[in-house]
């Protein structure tokens, strides 16, 4: 998987932030304010999610942070589902709070600085690793979610980044279908009785997109 891959000061800690490349436009990150923040995408669209959450849970070591851009078109059906106060269109940050402490304000400020920095492209072999419920009592509170502009921000250990890929690998073998709304998570691994994160299966058609766009 491609990188672009940004070194950054901010006051006294070096940081690099990884630009993930080729992002997917079946892949939409969404907040509805006052509830919980929901992830939409088809098979490939997981497909994409589970390589970077694996490399996430691997490679990510101190002051490292991913950044996954929205792709995602301008307009689609799904939007008319939600109230006018959703944000629509955000980013997707990741980082290991076991290696990397920064705020949202920090990264925000990180992200300000990367229009002006050059960077180096780098390829990361997707690590072959899988969840396989080892320790899972380490998964409850390992994740934290928080929404700044528009990046909504995403933190765990290597462990809860093993269970959110394989809970995106469940998604693999359902074929694009726009009738298809029930399948989902709620990750509830982390909190047993509270929805921090949701992902959910959207397909919408190509063509549909470039209608919209136009």
């Amino acid at each position: 998987m491609k990188f672009q891959v940004y070194e950054l000061q901010l006051e006294s800690k070096a940081f690099r932030l990884y630009d993930v490349i080729d992002v997917p436009s079946q892949l939409r990150i969404i907040y509805p304010q006052g509830d919980t923040p929901v992830i939409l995408a088809n098979a490939d669209g997981y497909d994409f999610l589970e390589s970077v959450l694996k490399i996430a849970s691997v490679s990510m070591k101190e002051n490292c942070i991913i950044r996954i851009k929205d792709n995602s078109p301008p307009v689609e059906k799904f939007h008319e589902w939600y109230p006018t106060s959703t944000e629509f269109h955000l980013d997707l940050i990741i980082s290991n709070f076991q290696y990397t402490q920064a705020s949202s304000k920090k990264v925000s400020q990180m992200i300000k600085m990367i229009k002006y920095k050059k960077y180096e492209t780098i390829d990361i072999t997707v690590p072959k690793v899988t969840y396989n419920h080892e320790n899972w009592w380490n998964l409850r509170g390992a994740l934290h979610v928080n929404k700044r502009k528009s990046c909504l921000m995403v933190s765990s250990n290597r462990l809860g980044f093993l269970y959110m890929a394989k809970e995106a690998s469940y998604f693999h073998d359902i074929k694009d279908d726009e009738d298809e709304y029930f399948e989902h998570t709620h990750l509830f691994g982390f909190y047993q009785h509270k929805d921090m994160l949701d992902m959910r299966y959207y397909f919408e058609k190509t063509d549909l997109f470039s209608k919209e766009k136009s």
